[in-house]
Formats: C-alpha cells, sequence, structure tokens
C-alpha cells in the first residue's frame, strides 16, 4: 500500500506500484505513488497469470496519466514501440534469459 510505504520512506523516495489494468494505474496514481510497473503489455510466458495483454494502447494512456515501465512480452522489437507510446522505460526479463549470449538483446536494447 501506497501511504504506509510513504509515511515510512518520507516523500524523498521514489515509490512504485505494480499495475495490471488501468484503473490499478489511476488507483496507483490518487494514492501518491511516483510509477507504476505495467504488466503484460504483450503475451509473456513467463508471467500467464497475470491476464490478457494489455497492448500499446492502454500503455500509452497509462502513460498519459503517470511514468510507466512498460513489462511483459518484451524484446528489442517490441520495446521502441511501448516508448513510442509514452513508456518511461521498459524491462526486458525473457528475451534475455532465452539468449545464447544476453549481450545480444541487451545491447539492442540500449
Amino acid at each position: 500500500a501506497v501511504a504506509p510505504a510513504r509515511a515510512r520512506l518520507g516523500r524523498g523516495a521514489l515509490l512504485g506500484v505494480s499495475a495490471h489494468s488501468l484503473a490499478e494505474v489511476r488507483a496507483a496514481r490518487e494514492a501518491g505513488a511516483d510509477y507504476v510497473t505495467l504488466s503484460p503489455i504483450f503475451l509473456t510466458a513467463s508471467k500467464p497469470g497475470y491476464g490478457p495483454a494489455l497492448g500499446l494502447a492502454a500503455l500509452g494512456e497509462a502513460a498519459a496519466l503517470m511514468p510507466v515501465v512498460a513489462l511483459g512480452g518484451l524484446d528489442p522489437t517490441t520495446a521502441p514501440s511501448c516508448r513510442a507510446v509514452g513508456a518511461a522505460a521498459v524491462a526486458v526479463m525473457g528475451a534475455v534469459m532465452r539468449a545464447p549470449e544476453v549481450g545480444g538483446p541487451i545491447q539492442a536494447l540500449a
């Protein structure tokens, strides 16, 4: 919960919340979070239980509300589209973990 975390950490702390819908993004903003992670943006094998892919339109809508870190199904080909619709940052796990040489996907994301 944002309120107890903010009370303990103070206004100077950067406080983020995990969100899986636009309603959760709105609630995080209203509660005083500084940013959200939003997922899954695209289909992902690593976290199948977090619901259907939200897509770029929802990501753009969320990014208009507050800073968003896009998660879920991202790789070097999908990350730029997330940034293009307003994501403040992207986080990539599967594409890096599945790569025979992790330097390739990491360099492609830079």
